[in-house]
């Protein structure tokens, strides 16, 4: 124990001294309402010599009168012939004896002087509880800070006392409703804990403050549970004991259990056998839930390979959490074949979830037939699509893919708000995918502070007129061929999106350059970062401004995670179609089994608690209506494929070829002004 630290900060106080007459009046107020140990203490005290004094005063303080022994004390300690020797234990019980009395001030004076004459005091809890009542009594915060502080560095103070400081501590940040304190507290003292034995006896002692704890004082509490505190002590039993309030509400019992057996098997507790106990009983009575999930893919035909893809990352996913007892059942419907949508239907009904599907022909066949709507009322679906169409988001279905929406806002917020460029234009080829991706990027541009200066289209097929319809974007003067001398007019926008396949985007980007602007960012969409997974002789000269999103990057410690998993069990290499199986069906263990009677909003709110995974790919939120969003990783060309967008290198490769174009219709003017005087 460090003496001195405790010591040191009391050596300057003032001395309280009391009179008779002012004890008498706060101690006592009127005659009437006090005791005869306090009658006989008033009229004896100044007359009986030090020893007969120190004797009437133990019995007070034995007998527990304490407004009697408080007074005795501290007349007591006035008297000189005191010795030395018997101080400690005078102002020892004439701080106890205030405290009890709510007399904090003498109370506080007292038990500094206590620990200054003997610091061995400050080991008691008896002394400690008086202290930190009496200082919390005057109010005095910064004191209850340093002090708290104090304690955490003295491990030289028996634990069973720095345990209890703990729990007064955690219950006075209670009182003034700052629980996340109130949990960190407590938090910071287990970890102190000497051995084994301890963490059990302050995990029981919490636990049962907890079971006696109101249920809106706990729901309190247990909003400052997350994912990453939730198998720490004391946010594991928080957790544990207000799932284990719901678990006789049968809607909520799978949810619960899902809960419940997390925390079981992972906390980090020193003793989990109460939990699991509690667990077990309640399995005994309820049974165990299981997951139902339909996967709705592709798994012949065509996109069989996808298909197969994002059922190896699933089964992955389904290993995973059997290791965390959590069962997830899974039946495949292969959409490439006839029936498909009655063999969904026909499923039974606890299969609740549905991933898929993979195909927007598919959904739409779906939805046509006879059961398609009655389906989406009795079942959940998260479609790996880009949009659902007519189908309301957040009420009809779900999204669990990338939209056009995240694309275009993730590069729109690369080039506002990291390279500080607010005007663009829009090429776009004369087609389905490339008007209505034109369409996305004008309605999402404008509320992240973005201008579309120009928007051109060009015939996808007709390769030889690609040219002049840049050179109309870029507001090429029509006599260029004939004066190519001639520097152009700079472009009144500093990014250009070109909303077509990487091979298309290979013969456009150099008709750019043709006309002078490769100070131009070109934003290409997801497709490029696709064919970028594929390429390996990328010419840079015509992509170190180009950029491109994508939902997957091997290099992420998602990625890296599910690797080392697919790896761990010979299952080759992990790719976003594999990464969308393994996050779906961890995300869909996460949400549990729905109640019979689910309804659009119960999605939503166990949405929330199961979005909080880790992803492998990037990672997806959804709103309290249900509407999801993904921030997309954001790619730059490079010879061997891609790698993540640099801001710094692309702010400085704008620089430099700005600054080459202008440098150049610099010396044009130089060389015209030279012609001219020499004429």
């Amino acid at each position: 124990m460090k003496e001195t630290s405790f010591g040191h900060g009391f050596r300057h106080l003032i001395p309280a001294v009391l009179l008779t007459a002012l004890v008498a009046a706060a101690l006592f107020g009127c005659t009437p309402g006090i005791s005869s140990w306090t009658q006989r203490a008033l009229q004896s005290a100044d007359m009986l010599p030090t020893p007969d004094l120190l004797v009437e005063a133990d019995k007070a303080w034995n007998a527990k009168e304490y407004a009697a022994a408080e007074l005795y004390y501290s007349k007591a300690l006035e008297r000189t012939d005191l010795g030395r020797d018997q101080q400690p234990l005078a102002q020892g019980r004439l701080g106890m004896s205030a405290y009890r009395n709510g007399h904090f001030h003498q109370a506080r004076i007292s038990l500094e002087k206590w620990a200054n004459l003997d610091i061995k005091a400050v080991t008691n809890w008896g002394w400690q509880e008086a202290y930190l009542g009496s200082v919390a009594g005057l109010g005095k915060t910064q004191r209850l800070q340093s002090h708290l502080k104090w304690v955490l560095e003295q491990d030289g103070l028996p634990w069973e006392t720095r345990q209890k400081v703990a729990f007064w501590y955690s219950d006075y940040f209670a009182r003034e409703k700052d629980l996340e304190r109130s949990l960190s507290v407590l938090d910071g003292f287990y970890k102190q804990a000497p051995d084994t034995d301890d963490r059990v006896a302050f995990e029981r002692a919490y636990s049962a403050m907890l079971d006696d704890a109101r249920d809106g004082d706990l729901d309190d509490l247990a909003r400052y549970v997350t994912p990453s505190n939730v198998y720490r002590f004391p946010y594991a039993l928080v957790s544990f004991e207000r799932s284990l309030r719901e678990a006789d509400d049968k809607d909520q019992w799978a949810a619960v259990w899902r809960s419940m057996r997390s925390v079981a098997v992972n906390a980090d507790l020193a003793d989990r056998e109460p939990l699991v106990e509690a667990l077990s009983r309640l399995e005994r009575k309820y049974g165990q839930p299981r997951i139902g999930l339909a996967l709705a893919l592709p798994v012949s035909g065509p996109y069989a390979k996808v298909g197969t893809r994002i059922l190896r990352g699933a089964g992955v996913a389904q290993w995973k959490l059997s290791t965390m007892n959590v069962e997830v059942e899974i039946r495949v419907i292969n959409t490439a074949a006839s029936g498909w949508v009655e063999r969904l239907n026909s499923l039974p009904s606890y299969f609740t979830v549905v991933g898929g599907p993979l195909r927007v022909d598919a959904f739409k066949d779906m939805l046509a037939t006879e059961h398609g709507r009655k389906i989406l009322d009795e079942r959940a679906f998260f479609t790996f699509l880009p949009g659902l169409g007519e189908v309301e988001e957040g009420k009809d279905a779900w999204r669990f893919f990338t939209s056009r929406e995240d694309e275009v806002r993730s590069l729109v917020n690369l080039a506002v708000n990291r390279l500080g460029i607010r005007d663009f234009a829009v090429f776009y080829p004369q087609e389905k995918f490339g008007r209505a991706m034109a369409k996305t990027f004008y309605n999402e541009a404008a509320p992240l502070g973005a201008r579309i200066r120009g928007m051109e289209s060009y015939p996808p097929s007709q390769l030889t007129d690609w040219n002049k319809h840049i050179a109309k974007l870029l507001k090429v003067p029509g006599n260029f061929s004939e004066n190519k001398d001639v520097p152009l007019p700079m472009p009144d926008f500093g990014a250009v999106f070109i909303p077509d396949g990487w091979s298309q985007a290979q013969n456009l980007l150099p008709n750019f350059f043709f006309y002078e602007g490769e100070q131009l960012v070109f934003l290409g969409p997801g497709l490029w970062s696709r064919a970028l997974d594929r390429s390996k002789q990328v010419d840079e000269h015509y992509y170190h401004l180009a950029v491109c999103p994508g939902a997957w990057w091997a290099g992420s410690d998602g990625a890296l995670a599910l690797q080392d998993a697919l790896t761990e069990e010979g299952l080759g290499r992990a790719d976003f179609w594999v990464a969308l199986g393994f996050d779906f069906v961890r995300f869909v263990g996460r949400m549990g089994v729905l109640p019979s009677n689910w309804s659009p909003s119960d999605i939503n709110k166990r949405i929330r608690t199961a979005q909080e995974i880790d992803f492998s790919m990037a990672a997806m939120q959804w709103d309290s209506r249900g509407m999801a969003r993904q921030d997309l990783f954001l790619f730059s060309p490079v010879r061997s494929g891609k790698t993540i967008a640099d801001t710094g290198e692309l702010k400085g490769r704008i620089q430099r070829a700005t600054a080459r174009r202008l440098k150049r219709a610099e010396a044009y003017k130089e060389r015209r002004a030279a012609e001219q005087a020499g004429n």
